[in-house]
């Protein structure tokens, strides 16, 4: 084999070697993105759950199996939360605030965080404030997170409220 024939075959191991490298960077790359997608998707399908298991439930504790017409009467913003310590006597809405539960999926494990509060409408904004106070509606903020990629927390909310006619 002659100086040219040797040079050429070089070249050709050398643009065989790129085109391999570059095949496995895309294949990897492609993986990345089918994983964070999974990822992502499960956050949304657990956020989604949990946002029409809350919504399924009685509004407070008191309209669980009596109307109301005075908002007076509904939980106190600062006692909203689960009326006992049984974590699965989930019967109101609110018993979804401060709460923190894991489950396992085909990606990992995942964390889903919940809060609930009362919030009203602000007049100059026009969006739906916190309030210190009972109101007609209460939201619920969920963020998910999966253990293996934590700064990335889908958050999604939803704002539950009560109707009474006279």
């Amino acid at each position: 084999m002659g100086t040219g024939q040797t040079l050429l075959t070089i070249a050709a191991l050398m643009l065989l070697g790129t085109v391999i490298l570059s095949t496995n960077r895309g294949i990897r790359n492609n993986s990345q993105v089918i994983l964070t997608t999974n990822f992502g998707l499960e956050s949304v399908s657990l956020a989604t759950s949990t946002i029409e298991k809350a919504q399924n439930l009685a509004f407070d504790a008191v309209t669980d199996t009596d109307a109301v017409n005075n908002v007076t009467l509904l939980t106190a913003p600062s006692s909203l939360g689960r009326e006992d310590n049984n974590p699965s006597d989930l019967n109101d809405f609110d018993d979804y605030n401060n709460r923190l539960e894991t489950d396992t999926l085909s990606t990992g494990i995942y964390f889903v965080r919940t809060v609930v509060y009362y919030v009203s409408r602000n007049t100059a904004t026009g969006t739906l404030d916190s309030s210190t106070t009972r109101t007609w509606s209460k939201r619920l903020d969920v963020s998910v997170w999966n253990k293996e990629d934590p700064l990335t927390v889908v958050r999604m909310s939803t704002v539950f409220s009560y109707w009474f006619f006279n």
